[in-house]
């Protein structure tokens, strides 16, 4: 006889130590002073940059500008001899005038121009990028609007694939999802930008991916089951389910490990959100999505 797991029988010290962490998380990222916003939504300048010197490094650059704060990145073959440099507006509000900004902007796009052709002989601007601190605020608060939409959209899809009390569960699933990854940027430091945003969409596909695997087979076993409990039932999916949900979520790790270990500082943080955002959709797809499930069976046949 097959045995089950009684994972909802520790529902409450899981659903207690996801809020401990939660709390943790934003505590840290409220002392740290917020969220850091890269130029995509806080305002900044990107440049191409080709140096003549084959000694200059990304430490050499980041030195040399370090008035500006930038991230610097080698691209292309190594001869080409290229770096992304980036920078951002720091601590400039929205400014009352669109001119005013616009002039801020380019003044202070102006200074690292300036400051890379003094520092370095031989320098050539092959392209260059600017986001106003207006547009930038536009662009964080539409991509915020669009990440929320994408939770709801894929809960409507969980009330028309299975039933409310799935879609109940599924769509406070994604949200836990998206508070502990976005409490994570925001505890480490981590720049958040369009490439960070696409990495937490790809954790809500991969959470919800695995959510629905173990409500099908909910629901597979709860038209079998004759005196058994509907969180027997939960239980016994969830058993049936986890080396499935062990082996995928391992191997997904250990591509995204090989990101974070080789693929260079544009990868770093991209991969590191989501080392930590498998781990805790795993854990959301058994100790979120199939409690609040559970809780809303029972107050369904309640009323």
């Amino acid at each position: 006889m097959e045995k089950t797991i009684k994972f909802l029988k520790y529902k409450y010290i899981a659903i207690g130590g996801y809020w401990a962490v939660v709390i943790m998380l934003l505590a840290g990222t409220f002392i740290n002073g917020g969220f850091n916003y890269g130029i995509d939504f806080a305002g900044g300048y990107k440049i191409i940059a080709k140096f003549q010197d084959s000694s200059v490094s990304e430490g050499v650059i980041r030195k040399a500008l370090n008035d500006f704060n930038p991230t610097v990145q080698k691209i292309g073959e190594e001869s080409k001899n290229q770096y992304i440099i980036t920078t951002k507006l720091e601590n400039t509000a929205v400014a009352s005038s669109k001119d005013s900004a616009d002039q801020t902007s380019n003044s202070k796009y102006d200074m690292l121009k300036k400051t890379l052709n003094e520092k370095f002989t031989g320098v050539s601007i092959q392209s260059e990028e600017t986001v106003g601190p207006a547009i930038g605020d536009y662009l964080r608060k539409s991509a915020w609007k669009l990440t929320f939409m994408a939770v709801l959209l894929m809960s409507i899809y969980l009330a028309f694939r299975f039933e409310v009390k799935y879609a109940v569960g599924g769509m406070i699933s994604l949200f836990h999802d998206m508070i502990m990854s976005v409490a994570f940027c925001g505890i480490m430091g981590i720049e958040i930008n369009v490439q960070i945003l696409a990495a937490l969409l790809t954790l809500y596909g991969y959470s919800i991916n695995d959510t629905i695997v173990i409500f099908d087979r909910i629901r597979e076993t709860d038209q079998l089951r004759a005196k058994t409990t509907f969180e027997d039932v939960i239980n016994k999916a969830i058993t049936q389910t986890l080396t499935r949900t062990l082996l995928t979520g391992v191997t997904t790790l250990f591509a995204v490990l090989v990101l974070f270990l080789i693929g260079g500082e544009a990868l770093h943080e991209f991969s590191l959100v989501l080392l930590f955002g498998i781990i805790a959709g795993t854990f959301s797809s058994i100790y979120i999505a199939s409690p609040i499930t559970l809780w809303w069976e029972k107050w369904r046949a309640a009323k």
